[in-house]
């Protein structure tokens, strides 16, 4: 198992968020539906938003050992399976699904599971975090559940 600081996950949680905005804003070039491309445009904008949130948390102290030594081993676990999902291993990787997107169907799709595994990632990270910072990161819970509502809503019924 990797061994994680602080300021990894920290720069994890960035790291998913300009992962996001490359792809959103990739999918946005590729698109050539004017809503989608609004959209896609939008959420990029809102992910370099939560990028500089993350970053003023991460200047803030945060120290593991405020947490027990099994939820923060449970913690380490779960971000090693993180690193390894499709959608954060990297800018490069974001922009190589985005690469993949055929039609606005399967771009909304592919952009929903991103927005579900942040969902996850960061569900995980507000129990990890001091307690003054977990009001931040909650409200960057509720933007991504907008982004995911705000996506199904392109979906076809």
């Amino acid at each position: 198992m990797a061994i994680f600081q602080a300021a990894d996950i920290v720069e994890l949680a960035m790291q998913i968020e300009k992962n996001g905005e490359a792809f959103y804003r990739a999918v946005a070039a590729k698109t050539e539906s004017p809503q989608v491309k609004a959209l896609f445009e939008d959420l990029a904008s809102q992910e370099v938003q939560h990028y500089g949130t993350f970053k003023s948390l991460g200047q803030t102290s945060w120290d593991p050992s405020m947490i027990s030594p099994q939820a923060w081993s449970d913690y380490l676990g779960y971000l090693d399976a993180t690193v390894q999902s499709a959608f954060f291993q990297g800018e490069d990787k974001s922009l190589s699904l985005a690469d993949q997107v055929n039609d606005k169907v399967q771009a909304i799709q592919m952009a929903i599971g991103f927005e579900k595994e942040t969902l996850l990632f960061f569900h995980d990270l507000r129990e990890m975090v001091p307690e003054r910072g977990r009001p931040t990161v909650s409200q960057i819970i509720a933007e991504e559940k907008e982004h995911l509502k705000r996506l199904a809503a392109f979906l076809p019924r």
